[in-house]
């Protein structure tokens, strides 16, 4: 039988907001799961108390950039006109139908003459996790971490080229573990010092501090680096810092691991980490701190070097290599360059192996990632940290960066990834 619906839109319905919104709502789970209140704290220095006209509540300010988060919204005009019709959206601002909601303008007018400069938005990000924690959702000892691009707000065929210098980075641990090897060797010391170089770098007209961003196999253009962390335990992201395009992963690492540290106190006992973080400095400084790490494996060197080396096997008691075939032996000549690789050659110097001075370091780090332990923690980098970045890009609107500038990128990061721990805390910690 053909039923055709007839009009009801003049129809008058008694029903309270609370009434209207279903149970399943996420925005229900994340009112329950979420306390907002510490955000009235957070930004209290920055509104006056007894002048000026009244203000939007902080709250349903900061709740207007959730709610584009958590449905991917391409706009904060868009957001703000169906905000205007949605009684989910009405319902989570505490705007019943029948008031004004905010203009679009409202946030970016109160970001430039109110919070920018501030630290809200981080410490936002930071309350948000810390009741991740109390809930009992963020672990605290095992993290992955990773970066992935968001496209800027500029065209990526109009440039200008500018001269930048290049300070070369020190390893001074390094250098004078080399230095004492060429003592014991009976030679002089290096000298080293700084070293820069000047090079031509692209910059874009419409946004110069987002970074010009090329790798093999990937969409080359302007872009914004997120290197994120999440947790192991719910996949809670735990930082997330913005950089231009052009800086390689492995630099930030170090200090972000510090950070993490610092601000959460957390035990860091092991990480999991893709090949583009294996750095000296960051092997190093893991093994000092006894934390547990699996780096992703880059084959380095000619296919003829790594062919003639694997000819060889080496002995570390009395520090030769000798032929796995005819026996022939490689001694250490006590030789070392300036950048701690060691040279061995045969009796007539026919045959020359070079050794890095922290070869042991390498080795051990290939036993992590070959062990059971190190597989497992590099499988899951996938169902983490590559999770939370394809949550962010296909339900977030996260594959484009909104605003210009590094800081402001920053800050909407953080507000960004504050809405999708919302969304994780509310869907693991509030039942139906």
């Amino acid at each position: 039988m053909l039923t055709i619906n007839r009009e009801v839109q003049s129809e008058l319905m008694m029903l309270t907001m609370e009434e209207i919104i279903p149970e399943k709502s996420l925005f229900r789970k994340i009112d329950k799961a979420i306390d907002f209140t510490f955000i009235y704290e957070a930004v209290k220095e920055l509104y006056c108390l007894d002048n000026g006209r009244p203000s939007l509540d902080p709250v349903v300010l900061f709740k207007l950039v959730f709610i584009q988060t958590l449905d991917g919204i391409k706009s904060m005009r868009k957001t703000c006109e169906k905000i205007e019709v949605d009684a989910e959206y009405r319902w989570f601002l505490g705007i019943p139908f029948g008031e004004k909601t905010p203009h679009f303008s409202t946030f970016s007018k109160n970001y430039e003459r109110r919070f920018q400069g501030s630290d809200i938005f981080e410490t936002i990000f930071i309350e948000i996790v810390n009741q991740a924690i109390n809930k009992g959702l963020v672990g605290g000892e095992i993290f992955y971490t990773d970066s992935t691009h968001k496209k800027a707000n500029a065209n990526k065929n109009k440039h200008y080229a500018s001269i930048v210098e290049v300070v070369k980075k020190r390893r001074i641990w390094l250098e004078e573990e080399i230095n004492q090897e060429r003592l014991l060797q009976g030679k002089k010391a290096y000298r080293y010092k700084d070293e820069s170089e000047l090079k031509t770098i692209k910059v874009s007209p419409a946004d110069p501090e987002s970074g010009y961003y090329h790798r093999d196999l990937k969409e080359k253009g302007y872009m914004y680096l997120d290197h994120r962390t999440v947790d192991d335990k719910s996949n809670i992201i735990v930082d997330a810092h913005i950089t231009k395009g052009n800086v390689h992963d492995s630099q930030p690492y170090i200090s972000r691991l510090k950070y993490l540290k610092k601000t959460f106190q957390f035990e860091i006992k092991a990480v999991a980490l893709d090949s583009g973080y294996n750095s000296l400095d960051i092997k190093k400084y893991l093994l000092d701190k006894g934390i547990f790490g699996v780096i992703g494996y880059r084959r380095t060197g000619s296919k003829n070097s790594r062919d003639f080396k694997s000819q060889f096997k080496y002995q570390a008691t009395n520090d030769y290599y000798y032929s796995k075939e005819t026996g022939e032996v490689l001694v250490y000549q006590g030789l070392i360059d300036r950048n701690g690789y060691k040279t061995y050659t045969n009796q007539d110097k026919s045959l020359v192996m070079r050794r890095h001075l922290k070869v042991d370091i390498e080795e051990q780090y290939r036993a992590n990632r070959l062990s059971i332990k190190g597989k497992e923690l590099y499988r899951r980098r996938k169902e983490t940290v590559e999770r939370s970045f394809a949550d962010s890009k296909q339900n977030h609107g996260y594959r484009y960066a909104l605003v210009r500038g590094l800081k402001k990128n920053q800050d909407y990061t953080w507000l960004v990834c504050a809405a999708q721990n919302m969304k994780n805390i509310a869907l693991k910690t509030v039942k139906v």
